[in-house]
């Protein structure tokens, strides 16, 4: 008969992945909203420790006058990174908008431009002749969007009230929020040491002893997990700003930050809107654009390739499959909260194995070069 022992073990780790992936959802569906501002706040704080003990001992400034610059110029810088962003995304919106009308009027007022694109269309689209079908479209637009209009009116008629409260009370309580955060990451700052001790003096003392264990192998890992995928999707989205300004595509810092986060779900990658953008291309005639998007996506492709593997190996220490596979897991159990917590788990476990804490795979020994 087969020990009882190894059973009870793999039970219980079990058991533990069952408590922690079921905690982690009802902390991040009912606490994280509530907490954010003091959770931001806290990692704030670690991330500006090493800045503040170099100011302390060696530029010999005070604790709390090296926090209150730190966390001013920290914060100064998210806030002018944050409003470039929004600012850019705001004027590409409404030059997007802008042309969208443009275009609109222009096919209604030139029948002939309207029969060209209908024409390119239709060439572009093999075995099908589509031109009665987008003539009928065209016939039709005015009606066609004033019925989409008048939907969407009806839609919202009855939810109107709700929508402008929330507006309206959203812009304050993003700037409490806000003022939260700052205020919270100097005091956070100020007196980490102290805090951290003071949380930890709350366990109890077979828990206070496996902190650090915790420390390293549950927050260190989140960190490491989102520092990892951060700078991939950073460098992608670079990749693609740089490639679309050269290339004087409209619109080129909003798609590349649409096609950079669409570039971290699993599965799903550049290539998912790449591709079919140089297809599309290539069939309207447009070859050189067409070209260098194929191009843009290829060189994406290798220097991921190339970078993936290190930073993945370097931050996390997991296999980048075993990270797709857990994603695309947490993501199908648990929707978007999977996709962040099933590959910390995962990693977590692993590091746990490796470490000889619990036994679930036997290592495979290296080859001999």
């Amino acid at each position: 008969m087969l020990p009882k022992e190894p059973y009870k073990k793999i039970a219980v780790i079990i058991f533990y992945i069952v408590v922690i992936v079921a905690a982690s959802y009802l902390f991040f569906k009912y606490l994280f909203g509530i907490l954010m501002p003091f959770i931001i706040a806290y990692l704030l704080a670690a991330a500006l420790q090493p800045a503040v003990r170099f100011l302390c001992k060696h530029a010999k400034v005070p604790k709390k006058l090296s926090v209150f610059v730190l966390v001013l110029v920290a914060t100064t810088l998210l806030g002018w990174l944050c409003y470039l962003a929004i600012n850019r995304i705001t004027t590409e919106l409404t030059v997007l908008y802008q042309n969208i009308l443009g275009f609109y009027d222009h096919i209604k007022s030139d029948e002939q431009y309207a029969k060209n694109i209908i024409d390119k269309i239709s060439d572009a689209i093999p075995f099908i002749d589509l031109r009665d079908r987008l003539n009928g479209v065209l016939e039709n637009l005015d009606s066609a969007l004033e019925d989409a209009l008048l939907n969407f009116a009806n839609n919202i008629s009855g939810s109107i009230l709700p929508i402008l409260g929330g507006v309206i009370s959203f812009i304050p309580n993003a700037l409490l929020t806000i003022l939260i955060a700052i205020l919270s990451t100097y005091y956070f700052a100020v007196d980490y040491g102290r805090i951290n001790r003071f949380l930890i003096a709350q366990l109890p003392e077979k828990a206070a002893k496996n902190m650090s264990v915790f420390k390293q192998e549950f927050i260190g890992t989140i960190i490491k997990f989102l520092r990892a995928y951060g700078l991939i999707t950073l460098i992608t989205f670079l990749e693609l700003f740089v490639a679309f300004t050269i290339l004087g595509i409209k619109y080129a810092f909003l798609i590349a930050l649409i096609v950079s986060v669409i570039d971290i779900l699993p599965v799903l990658g550049t290539g998912t809107v790449l591709i079919p953008w140089s297809i599309f291309l290539f069939l309207i005639g447009d070859y050189y654009t067409g070209i260098a998007i194929a191009i843009v996506y290829l060189v994406i492709m290798i220097i991921r390739q190339i970078i993936e593997p290190k930073i993945v190996g370097k931050y996390i220490g997991l296999y980048p499959l075993l990270t797709l596979i857990a994603m695309y897991i947490g993501l199908k159990v648990m929707g978007i909260i999977g996709l962040l917590i099933f590959p910390i788990i995962t990693i977590i476990l692993k590091k746990l194995n490796d470490e000889g804490k619990i036994k679930l795979f036997k290592k495979v020994p290296e080859k001999e070069k």
